[in-house]
């Protein structure tokens, strides 16, 4: 039996948009460099109400250059990667890449925790190197929009709980 592919009628919608900003130079001469310390484990996307499940449906990620000049511009190739704040522990095995600009990219993905005041946070690495079109460019900005859905129908929450398998339970919950 599958995981529900469908949310409830009564699951909140959150919407976000996260930006993660590389200055050239800092800290690697002659990148923009995404791996600060204000990129990792510092963007909160949302707040976790404990035993809900959550699930991500959509992701949109875009920067302040054109999408050519991105691509062009790789160096490191850019990673997202999820985690919950009390754990720091990822809840997805894989880092979402960077690799082009997406819109509204169907990314179905539940997650819960069982910690109080818990937060899911996002963390940007990767860099990229300074080309024609971003010469006197100081900046570039990554943006990364979720849509995250708050599941609050018990049965719902129930049935996403009983399908998911024990051994697997590390990468969709922490408690």
């Amino acid at each position: 039996m599958a995981v529900i592919e469908r949310i409830s009628v009564k699951a909140l919608p959150i919407e976000t948009s996260n930006q993660f900003v590389a200055t050239f130079n800092v800290p690697t001469p002659g990148q923009y460099d995404y791996g600060i310390a204000a990129n990792q484990n510092q963007v909160m996307i949302a707040r976790l109400n404990p035993n809900f499940v959550y699930l991500i449906d959509r992701v949109s990620f875009s920067a302040s250059v054109p999408e050519g000049v991105y691509l062009e511009s790789v160096n490191v190739q850019p990673q997202f990667r999820l985690s919950l704040r009390q754990t720091q522990y990822g809840i997805y095995p894989r880092p979402l890449p960077g690799v082009n600009y997406k819109d509204n990219l169907e990314w179905r993905f539940w997650f819960w925790t069982e910690k109080h005041n818990d937060q899911l946070l996002v963390t940007l690495t990767g860099s990229l190197n300074q080309v024609a079109a971003t010469v006197g460019v100081a900046a570039i900005t990554a943006n990364l929009s979720l849509v995250v859905y708050e599941e609050n129908n018990l049965d719902i929450i129930k049935h996403i709980k009983e399908q998911t398998a024990p051994w697997a339970g590390e990468f969709y919950r922490h408690g």
